[in-house]
């Protein structure tokens, strides 16, 4: 065989790209545009290419993480049942429904089943300008909230104890602004950062002692949503391939960025955000929302009945996938790295 060839394979839920060419050496490289990708002779088979990959794999590991960190600078959340939305560092689950706690005020709560969840009405999410200005109002008063509780601790340590720290809904390019009486007014975004890294920000403002890595506040501050909404699972932006992760923007075979909403820990196989420190827990985008596959191969889907959850099966009319039934009634299988049914 003469010329070139291109060929893919999957790997553990993960698709390797294989180039075979007249070439007599085999070798292994990781990219932007084409991931993980084996080069060798035409003589090259798939389970040689995956062992290659095997062999390497913490070297895959620590060229996807490098590539990771060059995260969007406004990731984009899709308007839809199972979207996750960090507040104070833990993943919310959005979750649209009929009733009406306030009139387009979105219910912040844990569910004693389902965890943290973002309730959000059916009629706002009807139109993204209001479903976005309400998430956005909501983040707002949840700093304000926080705030109120624990601002006092903080400027006590300042020359000036009295003053004034609150979050604003309005859009702005900085995090903090100091106005001329002194009172500070924080982004509404920052209301995602977990407590610890917020009292960061704050006494880096204030000159004060460091009490958290500034590097890895830096780094969440760069993947923090802004307000970008989407109707579709697939990010409005027509650069962006229709398979990238819907949120951080990862191709398929390569990690998502740290903090992404939608990666799973390859420890756990919960939301991965603030769960172990640095990249340990980092997994791979296979192109498809984590545990969808698991979803279709045990029959877990349910439909919106009256404003609540009811299983149902595949064909019915509105069915989604339950993922929450998924983590609730599986394992995580840290070898598979997949859910799986209890024995």
């Amino acid at each position: 065989m003469t010329g070139k060839t291109t060929r893919t394979a999957n790997h553990g839920g993960v698709t390797i790209t294989i180039k075979t060419s007249d070439r007599t050496t085999t070798d292994l490289t990781v990219t932007p545009r084409e991931g993980i990708t084996v080069r060798g002779p035409h003589t090259l088979t798939d389970d040689e290419a995956r062992a290659l990959v095997t062999r390497r794999k913490y070297w895959v590991y620590r060229k996807l993480t490098k590539l990771s960190e060059q995260a969007p600078a406004n990731p984009t959340k899709t308007l839809r049942d199972g979207e996750t939305f960090t507040i104070l560092g833990t993943p919310h689950t959005l979750r649209l429904t009929d009733r009406r706690p306030e009139p387009h005020a979105p219910a912040v709560h844990d569910d004693p089943e389902h965890g943290p969840v973002l309730h959000l009405e059916q009629a706002v999410a009807a139109n993204l300008d209001i479903a976005r200005r309400t998430l956005i109002k909501a983040h707002a008063e949840t700093a304000n909230k926080w705030l109120k509780e624990n601002g006092e601790r903080i400027t006590r340590l300042t020359t000036n104890p009295d003053i004034r720290i609150t979050a604003s809904p309005r859009s702005r390019t900085t995090w903090i602004i100091r106005r001329p009486t002194g009172e500070l007014s924080l982004h509404w975004a920052l209301a995602q950062l977990p407590t610890l890294h917020l009292r960061e920000l704050l006494h880096r403002t204030l000159n004060l002692h460091s009490i958290a890595d500034g590097h890895e506040l830096n780094q969440q501050l760069r993947t923090l949503w802004l307000g970008e909404l989407t109707t579709s699972p697939r990010t409005a932006a027509a650069s962006r391939s229709a398979n990238h992760c819907p949120q951080c923007d990862a191709q398929p075979g390569t990690l998502h960025t740290n903090l992404c909403g939608v990666a799973r820990c390859a420890l756990t196989g919960r939301q991965r955000g603030y769960c172990h420190p640095g990249t340990t827990c980092l997994t791979i985008w296979s192109g498809r929302w984590p545990g969808t596959d698991e979803c279709e191969e045990y029959g877990f889907f349910y439909r919106a009945v009256a404003g609540r959850a009811e299983p149902c099966n595949a064909t019915a009319e509105g069915a989604e996938y339950d993922y929450n039934r998924l983590y609730a009634e599986c394992l995580w299988h840290i070898g598979q790295q997949r859910m799986i049914l209890p024995v």
